[in-house]
């Protein structure tokens, strides 16, 4: 039951994470690009986006249900901070040593996202 409830606690976490702090997490910080000075301008942003997540998470359904229903313009605006943050994640993990995503995994991921975060915030009829 413990690992249950720890596993619960683990997946709703990482669900109101950003990618780039999950990145920023996931870092080697023993590889010698992760002092450079580009690594650490990527890691500057982390709170940004960690901080745009969190809004997002808790605002989008209060909208949708505050503005009757308007599911598309917020899903559109959550993919648009969903796609710079996985690209700004990708460009850190580059520059701190790691491996990037390609375009087309970050699209994948934002549109797996989107769908996601639409069927989270539909609100009940």
């Amino acid at each position: 039951m413990r690992c249950l409830l720890l596993s619960a606690i683990a997946a709703v976490t990482a669900a109101c994470a950003s990618e780039s702090e999950l990145t920023a997490i996931r870092l080697d910080t023993t590889h010698p690009l992760y002092k450079s000075e580009a690594c650490q301008r990527s890691l500057a942003v982390v709170e940004g986006h960690k901080n745009a997540k969190q809004i997002s998470t808790f605002a989008t359904p209060v909208l949708v249900v505050l503005s009757g229903g308007l599911l598309l313009p917020l899903v559109a605006a959550n993919a648009g901070l969903d796609t710079v943050d996985r690209v700004d994640a990708s460009n850190m993990s580059e520059r701190c040593g790691g491996k990037g995503k390609s375009g087309l995994d970050i699209a994948k991921n934002v549109v797996q996202g989107a769908a996601l975060g639409a069927v989270g915030v539909i609100p009940p009829k």
